[in-house]
C-alpha cells in the first residue's frame, strides 16, 4: 500500500483550517495544518508535502514573500487561497510561483478538484517518457522539475511550468492554442483569468529559458491564438 499524499495547509483562520483538514483528510490525504508561517517552514523538510495550500494573509510573514521562497527552493505544488480576489492579485501570485490561485469564498469540491489537477501536473511526465531535453541553450529535466544553463547552474520549474513545457515539447513547431493548454492543464478558471495566467506562466518559462519575448528563439507568441515552440529540442 502506498503512503497517502501529503498536503500542508497554511491558514490563520482556525475555523477554515479545521474545515480544510477535515475535507482533505476525508478524501485520503495526509494533512498537516499551520496557523503561522514560522511553524509551516520549520516543519516543511520533515513533512515534505506534495501540495501546499497557502493563504496570503498571514499574521507573522508576508504571504507573497513566502510563496516566492517556496517556488525558488522547494519541489512542491502551491495552491494559493486568498481573500484578495482581484485579477491583479491573482497575477501577482502566479508571477511569484503559485501553480494555482483560488479566491475566497470557495466551495470545497472546487478546492479538491484544483488539488487533484495540481497532482496530475506534478506527476508528469509519464515514467516511460523521455525526461531530459535540450531546449535552446539549457537542459531541462522534466522528472526533477529543473533546468540547467551552459554553466550547469540549476533553476527550479514549477509544476505548471513543467506541464506547459511538456505540451510544447509534444507539439514542436505546431501552434498550441490556449484552448489546448486549458484542456491539458485541466484549468477550471474563467477564460479571462486563464488567458492572463497562461501569459504569466509562459513569460516565467521564457525568462528561465533565457528566451527574449521581443526576439524569441524558443517560444513564439501568435497573438490571439497561442504559442509555437520554434526551437529544435532534443
Amino acid at each position: 500500500m502506498t503512503d497517502p499524499i501529503r498536503v500542508s495547509v497554511l491558514e490563520d483562520s482556525i475555523e477554515l483550517q479545521r474545515l480544510l483538514v477535515d475535507v482533505l483528510s476525508g478524501v485520503g490525504y495526509d494533512v498537516r495544518a499551520y496557523g503561522r508561517a514560522r511553524d509551516f517552514e520549520e516543519d516543511f523538510d520533515k513533512f515534505q508535502p506534495k501540495v501546499c495550500v497557502i493563504d496570503l494573509g498571514l499574521p507573522d510573514k508576508d504571504g507573497l514573500g513566502l510563496l516566492n521562497k517556496i517556488s525558488l527552493e522547494r519541489d512542491t505544488a502551491v495552491l494559493v487561497v486568498s481573500g484578495r480576489s482581484s485579477l491583479t492579485d491573482k497575477i501577482a501570485g502566479l508571477e511569484l510561483g503559485a501553480d494555482d490561485y483560488l479566491a475566497k469564498p470557495f466551495e470545497m469540491p472546487e478546492l479538491v478538484a484544483r488539488i487533484k489537477a495540481l497532482l496530475r501536473r506534478s506527476n508528469t511526465p509519464a515514467p516511460k517518457r523521455q525526461s531530459i531535453h535540450t531546449v535552446g541553450n539549457v537542459t531541462v529535466d522534466l522528472s526533477r522539475f529543473t533546468l540547467a544553463d551552459s554553466t550547469g547552474k540549476e533553476e527550479r520549474l514549477s509544476a505548471s511550468e513543467v506541464a506547459i513545457l511538456t505540451v510544447f515539447l509534444d507539439n514542436p513547431n505546431r501552434l498550441v492554442t490556449r484552448d489546448k493548454l486549458r484542456e491539458e492543464l485541466q484549468d477550471r478558471s474563467d477564460q479571462q483569468s486563464f488567458d492572463r495566467a497562461i501569459d504569466v506562466r509562459v513569460s516565467r518559462l521564457r525568462s528561465k529559458l533565457k528566451d527574449s519575448p521581443k526576439t524569441p528563439k524558443i517560444i513564439k507568441t501568435v497573438y490571439g491564438a497561442g504559442y509555437i515552440l520554434i526551437s529544435e529540442a532534443d
